[in-house]
């Protein structure tokens, strides 16, 4: 005797082979779309207002960074030598290794690395927010067909 054939003579799978299948509502698939389309619009919903919160808030930050950045770049005298540079190009031109060399001492690298970082943040949440409406019709064609 196989496995198999002790499988069959189960309690339980003799009651299975019993049963018949049973016909499903009329509407039960479209109650379901219905519900799946449903919870998909609200689950968007959620999404987007988190989104433009998001965006807002990198906006802010971006701002608050960049305004100290700036204030750093005065501070620092990076803003003198970049007028510098751009006012006297025979200076720059004449030693141009000391002049960088002056320059990257006095930026401020941190603040204009965490600014950029909030503008790319930004960006990223903007692409994301513009491609929104059409990722919401592909998934509500999906959830329809």
């Amino acid at each position: 005797m196989s496995e198999r054939d002790a499988w069959r003579d189960d309690d339980i799978e003799r009651l299975l082979a019993r049963l018949e299948p049973v016909a499903p509502p009329p509407d039960f698939a479209a109650r379901v779309l219905a519900r799946t389309t449903r919870r998909a619009r609200v689950r968007w919903g959620f999404w987007v207002v988190l989104a433009v919160l998001a965006g807002l808030a990198v906006a802010a930050l971006a701002a608050v960074s960049g305004y100290l950045a700036g204030r750093e770049l005065v501070e620092s005298g990076a803003y003198d030598l970049v007028r510098l540079g751009a006012e006297d190009w025979e200076l720059v031109s004449s030693a141009p290794g000391e002049y960088f060399q002056a320059l990257a001492e006095a930026l401020p690298w941190a603040s204009l690395a965490a600014m950029l970082a909030c503008i790319v943040a930004a960006y990223l949440v903007a692409q994301l927010l513009t491609r929104a409406p059409a990722l919401y019709r592909a998934t509500a064609q999906g959830a329809q067909a």
